[in-house]
């Protein structure tokens, strides 16, 4: 090979993997409206092709990054709660119905839960425990004609 041949190399070493990852201006409207479509983290990260790792490290380091999630999934929270409250105010009566469950649920849910404590059963006579039952009204009509009589009626009924 002659002199003339020889072509210099750059000396700087090659790096290998992957390209950092910036967060820039247009990075962030690509947050804010992945976020407004309704799609996870995961998949906010799939679509910018970062990892998981990446996505995260960027939510822990990049206050933007965190804002501009949280402002897509509001715009898409709000536009979904007006057209929902439209159809509501148009008479759609699914619309109605899950507005008033979800707005007002003391007043309009379909189930009523109660809570029991039975902390202090284990403690009870099963005298005690059968006086209980009796005195709550849900649960005596539930298990009503299975219940023995309380002993001041089985005893009027043995004078008999």
């Amino acid at each position: 090979m002659s002199h003339a041949e020889l072509v210099e190399t750059d000396k700087r070493a090659s790096r290998f993997g992957r390209k950092g990852f910036q967060v820039t201006p247009e990075i962030l409207k690509q947050v804010e409206k992945f976020a407004g479509q309704g799609l996870t983290q995961e998949q906010i990260g799939h679509c910018l092709g970062i990892s998981h790792e990446t996505f995260h490290k960027q939510k822990r380091v990049s206050l933007d990054f965190v804002e501009a999630i949280k402002k897509g999934q509001s715009k898409a929270i709000s536009l979904v709660s007006n057209a929902l409250f439209e159809n509501a105010m148009k008479g759609v009566p699914v619309s109605q119905i899950f507005w008033l469950k979800n707005r007002a649920p003391d007043q309009w849910q379909d189930t009523i839960n109660q809570k029991h404590s039975i902390e202090a059963v284990n403690k009870l006579s099963d005298t005690q425990l059968l006086d209980e039952i009796r005195k709550d009204e849900s649960i005596a009509s539930q298990v009503s004609g299975l219940l023995p009589l309380p002993q001041s009626q089985a005893q009027s009924q043995d004078s008999a």
